[in-house]
């Protein structure tokens, strides 16, 4: 465990840390780094049989039913706010599920509501860049929503939003493994350089800006953008993969047009079928176009430090792929 993430938990509010979302992804971690630095964790779940990091308390309470959410809020003096709407592999249209703003959302105004009634002291709330890279769906609009809902509440305890970019570090989970996986496996194209530049995050340094976010004496009602501090094309970002598998990337880059006709039939044969294809038009969007995002203010007003990079993060992210 990074000691600079234990001496920053160390210094939160004292008094009990409720987690939500703590069954995802970046919520499992940040709830393991609590429990390591001997914060009293409460951890939310829908689900009275989740699994949570050992030493936690599992608080069995629905974001839209805001009477279960007391309990779980008496006596916490933080919370991280991390619990979002998960579509199934299934849904065709996962980022545009009603659901988003139903969790998201509503969800997000109960919390707030009955944190302000508990008196809590501060509320982080993760947010994401999707909601500034000009996305026009449910989700990013959910985000952007709810973030306005965790602002108006600066008045009454300590707020700040955190909007976190595509965030690396897991071994079988996110955008970073399911790439791995597919190159390691041989069904990944060899991209061309599309000219786009992007912003990543390790998981690490996510829990290392909640943190901050939670810690720092600045009275909050601010929304932060923590990166790597890198800038990756996607390319650059293939490449460091084949490297980190040991696998020559092939001489030959496939055409941005073949890609293009491969994009525009695979969105045809989705409607057709109602089934995902590997490659449609919006993949192809989001493979090409650039989403860069500046989180100088984190850095200069809080001190934020990366600690990784995608590069020094892959050896152990590969190894436990390779394990698994």
């Amino acid at each position: 465990m990074n000691e600079r993430l234990l001496d920053l938990a160390r210094t939160l509010h004292p008094g009990p840390v409720l987690v939500t979302g703590a069954t995802g992804r970046i919520g499992r971690r940040l709830v393991e780094v609590l429990v390591e630095a001997d914060v009293s964790v409460r951890a939310i779940s829908r689900n009275e049989d989740a699994s949570i990091a050992d030493g936690a308390r599992l608080c069995v309470a629905d974001l839209n039913d805001p009477d279960s959410l007391m309990p779980a809020l008496e006596g916490v003096a933080s919370v991280f706010h991390l619990a979002s709407y998960a579509p199934s592999e299934n849904d065709p249209n996962p980022e545009d599920n009603p659901l988003h703003h139903a969790v998201t959302v509503t969800g997000t105004q109960h919390l707030m509501h009955q944190a302000e009634a508990a008196g809590v002291a501060s509320l982080v709330f993760a947010s994401s860049t999707r909601a500034i890279d000009g996305s026009n769906n449910v989700y990013a609009e959910a985000k952007k929503e709810a973030e306005q809902v965790v602002l108006a509440s600066a008045f009454h305890l300590k707020t700040s939003v955190l909007r976190l970019p595509p965030v690396y570090g897991f071994s079988q989970q996110g955008n970073i493994a399911q790439m791995l996986a597919a190159i390691d496996s041989g069904y990944f194209p060899p991209l061309p350089e599309f000219g786009d530049i992007r912003s990543l995050l390790h998981v690490d340094d996510a829990v290392q800006a909640l943190l901050l976010l939670s810690s720092s004496s600045a009275k909050g009602g601010k929304i932060y953008v923590a990166t790597d501090l890198q800038q990756y094309s996607m390319r650059q970002i293939y490449e460091l993969l084949c490297s980190a598998l040991g696998i020559t990337p092939p001489s030959y880059r496939v055409p941005r047009w073949l890609l293009g006709a491969g994009a525009a039939m695979g969105s045809v044969l989705e409607k057709m079928s109602g089934r995902k294809m590997p490659l449609n038009r919006e993949k192809l969007h989001s493979l090409s176009h650039s989403a860069y995002f500046d989180a100088g203010n984190i850095v200069q007003e809080l001190g934020f430090s990366p600690i990784y990079t995608l590069e020094r993060a892959l050896p152990e992210i590969v190894r436990q792929y390779r394990k698994r």
